[in-house]
C-alpha cells in the first residue's frame, strides 16, 4: 500500500521518523455498532473496530522528504487471501510483499525496496502491529 508522493515543503522539512503509526481514519457518520445486535452493516463495525484499535497501520518513508509513503496494515485489517498467504511459510521478502502489493498495485515492495527500504523494516512493523494477536508472526 502506498500513499502519492507529496513535494517537500520549500521551508526544509524535516523527516518523520522511519516508523510513525498510521491514524485510524475519521469515523464515518453511521450509528454505532451494538455487538449484541445481529450485525448487518460490515463496513460500520470495521470502522468502529478501527477506531478501537487506534492504529491502522505503520508508515515508512525510506527515501528522502517528499519520497513515497508506505503503509503496513495492521494485522486485522488484511484480506482473507493475504491472510492465506501469511499463514504459508514465506521468506521475509516474500511477506513483506504480501503485506505491502495490493491487487491494483503489485509493485508497491519492488518501490520501497528501491527507495531504500529492506523487507526487515517491514517486517519489524508486522511484529509490532502483530503484538498480543495469535497471528503468524
Amino acid at each position: 500500500m502506498s500513499e502519492p508522493v507529496i513535494p517537500a515543503s520549500a521551508f526544509g522539512a524535516v523527516p518523520p521518523p522511519a516508523l510513525t503509526p498510521v491514524p485510524s481514519p475519521a469515523p464515518a457518520p453511521a450509528a454505532e455498532v451494538d455487538l449484541g445486535d445481529v450485525i448487518t452493516d460490515m463496513s460500520a463495525f470495521r470502522e468502529q473496530a478501527l477506531e478501537g484499535l487506534g492504529v491502522a497501520g505503520a508508515r515508512f518513508r525510506p527515501g528522502p522528504v517528499g519520497t513515497e509513503v508506505f503503509t503496513v496494515p495492521h494485522p486485522l485489517l488484511l484480506s482473507d487471501e493475504q491472510n492465506e498467504q501469511i499463514a504459508k511459510p514465506l521468506s521475509f521478502v516474500e511477506i513483506a510483499k504480501v503485506l505491502l502489493n495490493t491487487p491494483d498495485d503489485p509493485h508497491v515492495y519492488d518501490r520501497f525496496s528501491a527507495a531504500g527500504g529492506r523487507s526487515g523494516d517491514v517486517m519489524m512493523a508486522w511484529r509490532r502491529l502483530s503484538a498480543g494477536l495469535d497471528i503468524p508472526k
